[in-house]
């Protein structure tokens, strides 16, 4: 991690950041810590749902001989709140994990600190957020006709009503993730370019760089994992599939074609010098004095370089993040083999 953020210029940031997205600006403006304003997102929705089902005479869970258990429309009511919360939730994670990064940014980029606030910001410069929500209620508002429709498991007009507005949510959120992405990769693509300053005797530095990435790619295994849960109790359609393999696939793209353009530069950049040494070793090689071991020694160093921008920490935690993605289908698979031998009893 970066060095801590001076405080002159930590208020500075406090204060534009109250004009971020509408995402952000949620847990900005919000008086307690990320992880308690997900529980009160978390809270709200599934509240909603209890409130318009218990106004609607709609029990929430059935008891039978085999126990208590939660009515289907109950269960799709609280998936689709994690969802929600946890995209909001780990959109902001991540955005603070790189905001505490921002003087380790700094260090590998030309403008310094400057270049490290835009890089930090909360909104990305070239997303285009306006399309992105139309896009959203559009689509929500198809699979509002389509997937999302009146069935008995609804019971109501007011809880199907409910099961819209969280649908065109979810739409609205997904389509503006996406382009917060794309915005994203862009400006990174940019930054690597134009800003990146590759010092290969302190490659460890663009280490940061792999952070972010992986932080980012977090998001879309993180929310793949709880789209899984879907899958528990036969919740499988083409959307939700489709869904899944779009948001993993998204997680391994942005930390795959980030890892990639820094890899390019820095060989690059090791051409270039390696060419520049060895031109002078060719020069002092009838010269066997302390200049030409010194050069041979430079060289080796150099041809040494780790060319990945990423240690070995942050390989761990992507790796770890991306098994999150199997944590639903081996709880599936224990809860069949229970329900299986209870029923054989």
């Amino acid at each position: 991690m970066g060095e801590s953020i001076p405080a002159d210029l930590a208020a500075e940031l406090k204060r534009n950041d109250r004009s971020a997205y509408l995402e952000q600006r949620l847990f900005v403006l919000s008086p307690f810590n990320t992880f308690w304003t997900s529980v009160l997102i978390f809270a709200f929705l599934i509240g909603s749902f209890a409130a318009i089902a218990a106004l609607s005479g709609i029990a929430l869970i059935t008891v039978d001989a085999h126990g208590a258990r939660l009515v289907g429309a109950t269960r799709f009511a609280l998936l689709f709140s994690l969802l929600i919360t946890t995209v909001l939730g780990m959109q902001r994670f991540s955005r603070v994990r790189e905001r505490a990064d921002l003087m380790a940014h700094a260090a590998v980029l030309k403008g310094g600190i400057g270049d490290a606030c835009e890089v930090t910001a909360l909104t990305p410069g070239s997303a285009k957020l306006g399309r992105a929500t139309v896009t959203g209620i559009v689509v929500g508002l198809l699979l509002c006709w389509t997937i999302v429709r009146p069935t008995p498991a609804l019971q109501t007009i007011a809880t199907y009503a409910w099961f819209c507005v969280v649908t065109i949510l979810i739409s609205v959120l997904f389509a503006r993730g996406v382009a917060l992405t794309r915005g994203a990769s862009r400006d990174t693509r940019r930054n690597i370019d134009h800003r990146l300053v590759v010092d290969l005797l302190r490659v460890d530095r663009l280490s940061v760089i792999g952070r972010s990435a992986a932080r980012a790619a977090l998001i879309w295994f993180v929310v793949s994992a709880v789209i899984c849960l879907f899958f528990v109790g036969g919740g499988v359609d083409p959307f939700t599939i489709l869904l899944l393999f779009g948001c993993a696939a998204m997680g391994v793209w942005i930390f795959v074609a980030t890892m990639e353009m820094v890899r390019r530069k820095i060989r690059r950049a090791k051409a270039a010098e390696l060419e520049r040494v060895r031109t002078e070793i060719e020069s002092a090689r009838h010269d066997p004095g302390d200049r030409l071991q010194g050069l041979l020694a430079y060289e080796a160093r150099i041809q040494a370089v780790h060319e990945w921008p990423f240690d070995q920490t942050t390989l761990v935690r992507l790796v770890g993040s991306a098994f999150i993605l199997t944590v639903p289908w081996f709880g599936q698979a224990i809860v069949q083999y229970f329900i299986e031998r209870m029923g054989q009893r």
